[in-house]
C-alpha cells in the first residue's frame, strides 16, 4: 500500500490492521522513492496487490509497467489514474468539487508547499479527534515531486479496480469518474467517503481491498 504526498505509512494503519488480523500479508514502505519501491516488488516471492491513494495512483501505474510479472492487481483509492500524456492538473483543471488548490501554501524559502485546514480538504469525514490527529503528521513536500517514470498507457496488462470516494473534496467525485471511465477498470467500488477512506471508513475499505484481491486471485 503506497501513500500520497504529505502523508506516510501511518495513514495506512488502521487498514493494514485489518489485514493482517485477517491473514493477509502487508507491506506499508513509508516516504520510499520509485526505486525502493520497485526493488520491494521485485523481491516479493508472489506477485503482489498495489494499492495507491491519490497522487501514488500515477506511481503504482508505472510500477506496473515496469514490473508486469511482479503485480497481479492494481487498486486506485481516489487515485490518479492517467493515460499516457497526462498529468494531474489536465484533470483537475475542471473539478468542481476539489477545494484543494485554494488550500495549497507555497514556502518559496524551502521550496515546500503544504495543504492549509487539511481536516477539511483531507478528513472532513474523519472523528474531528482523528482528524487532528492525521494533520499532525503531514509533512512538507517539494514542489517538484520526485520522479516517476512516464506510462505507456497499457498498464503492463495488469487489471485494475478504483476506489471511487464519493464526498472527497481533494479529488472530486466527477474527476475519479471521469478517470475511470476513460480507462475503464475490472471494478467500482463506491464509499461515502473523503479523500481519505483509510481514516474515516476503514471497515469498508479493507473490505473492498480484500474483495478485489480475492477477485485477483
Amino acid at each position: 500500500m503506497i501513500h500520497a504526498r504529505w502523508h506516510g505509512a501511518w495513514c495506512w494503519e488502521d487498514v493494514a490492521t485489518r489485514l493482517r488480523q485477517a491473514g493477509d500479508d502487508v507491506l506499508v514502505p513509508d516516504r520510499a522513492g520509485y526505486d525502493a519501491l520497485r526493488d520491494l516488488i521485485a523481491a516479493q516471492p508472489e506477485p503482489v496487490v498495489l494499492v495507491g491513494h491519490s497522487s501514488s495512483g500515477m506511481t503504482i501505474s508505472a510500477l506496473a509497467e515496469e514490473l508486469p510479472r511482479q503485480v497481479s492487481l492494481l487498486v486506485y483509492v481516489s487515485a490518479f489514474l492517467l493515460p499516457a500524456g497526462l498529468a494531474p492538473p489536465d484533470v483537475m483543471r475542471d473539478d468542481p468539487d476539489s477545494i484543494l488548490a485554494e488550500h495549497i501554501v507555497v514556502d518559496p524559502a524551502s521550496a515546500t508547499m503544504t495543504v492549509s485546514e487539511p481536516e477539511k480538504v483531507l478528513f472532513g469525514e474523519c472523528e474531528p479527534e482523528r482528524a487532528r490527529w492525521a494533520a499532525a503528521r503531514l509533512a512538507p513536500e517539494p514542489l517538484t515531486p520526485p520522479p516517476v517514470p512516464a506510462v505507456r498507457g497499457d498498464f503492463g496488462g495488469v487489471p485494475r479496480v478504483y476506489v471511487e470516494c464519493l464526498r472527497d473534496r481533494a479529488l472530486g467525485p466527477a474527476t475519479q469518474r471521469r478517470m475511470y471511465t476513460r480507462l475503464p477498470c475490472r471494478h467500482v467500488y463506491e464509499l461515502p467517503a473523503d479523500h481519505s477512506p483509510f481514516l474515516s471508513t476503514p471497515d469498508a475499505l479493507t473490505r473492498h481491498l480484500r474483495d478485489a484481491a480475492a477477485r485477483a486471485s
